[in-house]
């Protein structure tokens, strides 16, 4: 396994990681308990030890999954946990005051089963999350400063949101390096959405931060595994958006993608390959896609 330093913050990262957003119930599948154990100790056997998580993600519930797979082993991975939002009446609402993220912590960490967390991430998610984050600054300030002083957290970081949250032009990064004690950032980026690479890798590059790359197969159009009548493609973009999608994504298998390789190991590969990624997090439902994932690193160039 092939390992960078994620910014910053020192840890020791594998250049591929987990991200555990589909384990509790996006895109309808809810994972069982045996086979989050089965992926970990398979990521353990592999040496992949970033994982990536969320509070948001049906209310702690992949934080419990990994809690619970993860047991004596804590000391051979590093957690990536996120926070800034609540589940109420109606869905998911901010949490941006101290008191709520303090109360998110500590859900999170008796849901991981540890005491600490190594990455905790300011989870820009939401349409006026760019906006309510520095709102309430001084205490999402407060809270940070207080986890990090007593060790509950080892570093902090932010996640920026899906294209519309991508933050191109770095005005949200810039901002929040500003005012809060960033060691990393995540961001949106792979083959067919490269906007992270105009502001947020370079604004990366100048502040140390770690880089984790979030969405390596482009929701699946790099994927080679879905056809184009496939709803999960239909519904995640407009028509005219998801025509010029398909039709890069024909484009670079034609012209980039060698003969005979998987599409979804190369596109991993490409991320990883990148100045500045410390490590891509592609989603994993099952242990058998970890050795995909894995072999994705021989299409690194750099």
């Amino acid at each position: 396994m092939l390992y960078r330093t994620l910014g910053k913050t020192g840890f020791s990262v594998s250049a591929v990681g987990i991200e555990t957003h589909q384990w509790s119930g996006r895109g309808g599948l809810y994972l069982r308990e045996e086979e989050a154990r089965e992926i970990l100790a398979r990521a353990r056997d592999l040496g992949v030890n970033f994982i990536d998580t969320g509070e948001c993600y049906l209310y702690h519930a992949a934080e419990r999954l990994i809690g619970n797979a993860i047991g004596a082993d804590r000391d051979k991975f590093i957690i990536a946990a996120k926070f800034g939002h609540t589940i109420r009446e109606g869905g998911v609402a901010e949490g941006w005051e101290r008191s709520v993220v303090e109360k998110e912590l500590e859900t999170s960490l008796k849901a991981l089963r540890t005491d600490y967390i190594d990455l905790y991430q300011i989870h820009v998610n939401l349409p006026g999350d760019g906006k309510s984050i520095f709102a309430r600054s001084a205490q999402i300030r407060e809270a940070l400063d207080a986890a990090l002083k007593t060790g509950k957290i080892r570093a902090a970081g932010i996640c920026l949101g899906d294209n519309s949250l991508l933050d191109e032009d770095g005005e949200i990064l810039r901002r929040a390096l500003r005012e809060f004690p960033l060691s990393a950032v995540q961001a949106v980026y792979n083959r067919l959405d490269r906007g992270a690479e105009k502001s947020i890798l370079p604004a990366a590059a100048k502040e140390n931060l770690g880089v984790i790359a979030r969405v390596p197969l482009a929701k699946g159009y790099l994927s080679g595994r879905f056809k184009p009548s496939d709803a999960h493609l239909k519904n995640a973009f407009d028509e005219e958006d998801d025509r010029r999608r398909r039709a890069a994504a024909a484009e670079i298998m034609t012209r980039e993608v060698p003969p005979g390789a998987d599409l979804a190991e190369w596109a991993i590969g490409w991320c990883a390959s990148r100045e500045g990624v410390a490590t891509v997090v592609p989603g994993c439902t099952a242990a058998a896609q970890l050795d995909s994932t894995a072999r994705a690193l021989e299409y690194i160039h750099l």
